[in-house]
């Protein structure tokens, strides 16, 4: 499945799989960053500013990741609504009848 980006306007597209990839990258620094700071590894502080940086912005990106899915899933039910409106336009007897009342409407 494709998710075309909304927010840029550029049309590039991002395939489910890249979305799940991002994510557990985002996941596992995460876990090392946590993973070291319980170890101590940073006892540097212009360190620990980087990585409050670097946490604060995985939490951003999270939260796109997160605004992305949403966008995509209504994205998806809006066109699941729309082909299904489609298919109940183009039945055979309701096509029929649509034909029928057109023919009568011009005179035909």
């Amino acid at each position: 499945m494709n998710v075309q980006r909304e927010s840029d306007g550029k049309g590039s597209m991002w395939s489910a799989e890249k979305l799940a990839g991002l994510t557990d990258r985002v996941t596992r620094l995460r876990r090392r960053w946590r993973t070291r700071q319980l170890i101590g590894r940073s006892s540097d502080g212009d360190s620990a500013h980087r990585l409050n940086a670097l946490e604060a912005r995985i939490e951003h990106l999270g939260a796109q990741l997160e605004g992305l899915q949403d966008a995509v899933h209504r994205r998806a039910v809006l066109e699941d609504e729309k082909i299904a409106e489609l298919r109940r336009r183009t039945e055979p007897d309701r096509l029929a009848r649509a034909l029928s009342k057109d023919a009568r409407k011009r005179g035909l």
